[in-house]
């Protein structure tokens, strides 16, 4: 680090959250960074999405909210290339953190920080924005990547998988109302990733800092992000017990009245975003899982159930206890 950015770090702890890129907290004497290898097989034209997102971190205007601030090398690069890999380099936000828990208030905070992350980027051209990853948010290629990959699956992964296959093709209607309310929605600048993870809190839990992991955004409908803020935010974790509910319903009301947009359209999208985040880790298992970092053969299809679990519990919310109220 001493030869690319003239960095003497005193500590380098990994940070093993992240799904995709791999990530290290870079502790000096004067500050605390973020280095990360982006992961090209996911992002495969790393030097397009870091110039996107140096312009943008230099131009978007959050009142509200800190903005990533990326480091270039002794030589002027927004990213290092060493040989195949490519790394770059972020000003740590300090004092912040994650939360593995969250409060009704937390969400409250977090929506709202979303809400103004949506204005900011109403304010930045997207007229030669370039999607990070092809076809990320569009619903009829993951429907056909899952229809591909369960063709051509090898036997005994599919076997493992009937079940889950089976629960998930009987929701195909809520995958197509998603799939219709994304198709027809105004597209714009979203975040696309706004998980609880990628929001900075003040230690005091009382403030939201940031929202990071900008490699995401692109155009888009707002209801995927308030959709998967939903999805992110209203369950216990993909390793919570299975006899105990997953589903949040009090975060759910929550972030509703946050989010203050059409309710029927906000539940169509929450259930739908989670129904595609279960068909991409399916898929993922029946591809031999070549995209999520997983801990073990099943990593996948228990994070499948797990959204599965999570979609038919607010659906039950939704149509009994909820049911007198829209």
């Amino acid at each position: 680090m001493q030869t690319h950015w003239e960095l003497s770090p005193s500590q380098v702890v990994l940070i093993t959250e992240g799904l995709i890129n791999q990530t290290w907290l870079v502790r000096s004497t004067t500050a605390d960074f973020i280095l990360q290898e982006i992961n090209t097989a996911v992002f495969q034209a790393p030097f397009v999405l870091q110039a996107q997102l140096v312009t943008l971190s230099l131009s978007i205007q959050l009142p509200d909210l800190v903005p990533l601030q990326y480091i270039s090398t002794k030589e002027g690069s927004a990213l290092l290339q060493l040989e195949d890999k490519a790394y770059r380099l972020l000003k740590a936000i300090s004092p912040s953190k994650t939360l593995a828990t969250v409060t009704a208030q937390n969400a409250e905070l977090a929506a709202a920080g979303l809400r103004s992350f949506h204005k900011a980027l109403q304010s930045v051209s997207a007229a030669d924005w370039q999607a990070p990853i092809a076809h990320f948010l569009d619903v009829d290629f993951r429907l056909q990547a899952f229809e591909n990959a369960k063709s051509l699956a090898r036997e005994p992964r599919k076997e493992k998988a009937a079940a889950l296959i089976s629960k998930l093709e009987a929701d195909w209607a809520a995958l197509l109302a998603w799939k219709q309310l994304s198709d027809e929605a105004e597209q714009v600048l979203i975040h696309a990733d706004p998980k609880l993870g990628n929001f900075l809190f003040h230690p005091n839990g009382k403030q939201v800092r940031a929202l990071i992991d900008w490699d995401t955004i692109q155009l888009g409908s707002p209801y995927y992000d308030y959709g998967d803020m939903i999805r992110s935010f209203c369950s216990h974790g993909e390793d919570a017990a299975e006899h105990a509910q997953l589903f949040k319903e009090e975060i759910f009301e929550v972030l509703v009245a946050a989010f203050a947009v059409d309710e029927a359209k906000l539940y169509t999208a929450a259930r739908g975003v989670i129904l595609v985040q279960a068909l991409r880790f399916l898929t993922d298992f029946l591809e031999d899982d070549r995209y999520y970092k997983v801990k073990d053969e099943e990593h996948n299809l228990r994070r499948t159930a797990n959204q599965l679990r999570l979609a038919s519990e607010l659906k039950n919310y939704w149509l009994t206890t909820r049911r007198p109220t829209h």
